[in-house]
């Protein structure tokens, strides 16, 4: 008995072997053309280099927390606080991205010719789209306390350039803020001064004028003031894509599969008309 089940198992692997003996040029052929179709369409298809960069949040100093809560005590607004979540919330703004595509003129960069005949406005907002969900992208790395940010584009140099005007515009925009809020309250305060006779009240004022008039003058200097470039944006010397090798030998299997599959398909065509044949004769 187990003598028939191994002369069984033989006679199928030679089935097996026959089919593929008399389709092989159907499966060479399938394969041939898979590969070479994929070789040729990822040949041409736009290079895509990715430019990398990454950034620290300054973090807010036990000084700096103890006159918020001070300020906050005499009804002010406090200071903003360069963290991790404000940075990744402005990093994603349409604000952001605006002032980016406004200030580099970046909608003919991104959409050349087809960028014509359209308002102002509808070719900011498709700018703001192509760069939030096919250009830039933020990742929050909270296990280093770190942001990473990348940028990818078919000219290498654009793309190290669009990280750079990212990072630009950001420093400007916080620094400007922190500077309005600071010189805002700092106003406030100098009119609380006639209005408290408290000297310990007064005091705590001045105190908090001072640090306004601090802050002033970082926001001013810009460097480091709210967030440290620990990885600036290089220029890539290599394209992410398309992965040729890898496009290539992941087509190969697929046709191979495929080729086996419809060799196999006609075979059983082949035998369902012998078998017809036979039972109508």
């Amino acid at each position: 008995m187990q003598e028939k089940e191994e002369f069984s198992d033989e006679i199928n692997l030679l089935d097996y072997i026959s089919v593929l003996a008399r389709y092989k040029k159907l499966i060479i052929i399938t394969v041939s053309i898979a590969v070479a179709a994929t070789g040729v369409i990822s040949y041409f298809s736009p290079k895509i280099y990715k430019a990398s960069a990454v950034i620290m949040p300054v973090p807010q100093s036990q000084e700096q927390s103890g006159m918020s809560a001070v300020a906050l005590q005499l009804g002010i607004p406090t200071n903003p606080v360069s963290n991790a979540s404000e940075l990744l919330s402005l990093l994603q703004s349409n604000i952001l991205m605006e002032r980016v595509i406004r200030k580099y003129d970046l909608v003919p960069v991104f959409f050349g010719e087809k960028a014509k005949g359209k308002k102002e406005n509808e070719q900011i907002w498709d700018g703001i789209r192509y760069l939030k969900d096919s250009v830039f992208r933020v990742r929050d790395n909270k296990r280093d306390g770190v942001i990473e940010l990348s940028a990818e584009f078919s000219d290498p140099q654009m793309s190290a350039g669009i990280l750079t005007y990212i990072l630009t515009e950001l420093t400007d925009y916080m620094s400007s803020e922190a500077k309005r809020v600071a010189d805002t309250n700092k106003k406030y305060l100098e009119s609380l001064i006639d209005k408290n006779s408290d000297p310990l009240i007064k005091q705590k004022i001045y105190a908090l004028i001072a640090r306004q008039i601090e802050i002033s003058m970082m926001a001013e200097v810009k460097e480091n003031f709210a967030f440290k470039v620990l990885d600036p944006p290089k220029i890539p010397d290599r394209k992410i894509k398309p992965k040729t090798t890898s496009n290539i030998l992941l087509s190969f299997v697929i046709s191979m599969a495929g080729g086996l599959f419809l060799a196999f398909i006609m075979e059983h065509i082949e035998r369902s008309k012998k078998s017809r044949q036979k039972s109508g004769s």
